[in-house]
């Protein structure tokens, strides 16, 4: 099978992926959108480049066809099953047409395990897998932020399960309500709840992709007067 992609392919792909990713995601972190332009410049671009492998190595098209083809249809069904948001599936089913097979000059450094396997597949897991790195980290800062306090982290939150108190250990971390609501790329973990005519700080694992994150803070702006959150949130 001739696989003669030039060089040249291979670099102004990668280059367009990760000029789109860092600009998506800078936009990302500032404002907490990221807007639809980013994949009206990627999506062409990595069909434009998709086209032209298929000219350049016709024999290839299989593994292209299936390895795009895979890679769209996973993305598609994780948004459906809100694995993931409508941004995170859109790069992920551009990089499939942009980078359906690794670039070759990455052949000395990567194989794939077998014929027709996605390159975006193995980003894919490969940033699954290094996510776990992040639990660790915030599991190692909140031990640390508990043995400097003094004190237990789970201060007012009493009817958590044990189980759930260790995920939130694995996913979130304390800070300052002041800090919540000047950086937007923080989410509360928590909400409360009236239980007895009383207020009740409660744990939220689960936030939807599209859940507006205003509206949540502002639930809580109410509670922070009664000196509810003096320990952070």
């Amino acid at each position: 099978m001739n696989l003669t992609t030039p060089l040249s392919l291979d670099l102004a792909a990668l280059l367009l992926t990760v000029g789109v990713f860092i600009a998506a995601s800078l936009s990302d972190l500032k404002t907490r959108e990221i807007s639809n332009k980013f994949w009206l410049v990627y999506g062409p671009g990595a069909a434009l480049v998709f086209a032209l492998r298929i000219i350049f190595a016709p024999d290839a098209l299989p593994i292209l066809a299936i390895s795009a083809g895979a890679t769209i249809l996973v993305a598609f069904l994780l948004f459906q099953f809100s694995v993931m948001g409508g941004a995170d599936s859109k790069a992920l089913m551009c990089l499939g047409l942009a980078l359906p097979v690794s670039p070759s000059f990455l052949a000395p450094f990567w194989q794939p395990p077998f014929v027709f396997y996605p390159f975006p597949i193995a980003i894919l897991v490969n940033s699954f897998l290094l996510s776990i790195g992040s639990a660790v980290f915030l599991l190692a800062r909140n031990l640390f932020q508990r043995a400097s306090a003094g004190r237990g982290l789970f201060q007012g939150f009493e009817r958590e399960s044990i189980l759930r108190k260790v995920l939130v250990m694995l996913t979130s971390y304390k800070t300052s309500f002041n800090s919540l609501q000047s950086k937007v790329y923080l989410y509360p973990a928590e909400e409360v709840s009236v239980v007895d005519s009383k207020p009740v700080r409660q744990f939220h694992l689960v936030a939807s992709a599209a859940e507006e994150r205003d509206k949540r803070v502002s639930g809580l702006e109410s509670y922070k007067a009664q000196g509810m959150f003096s320990d952070g949130v």
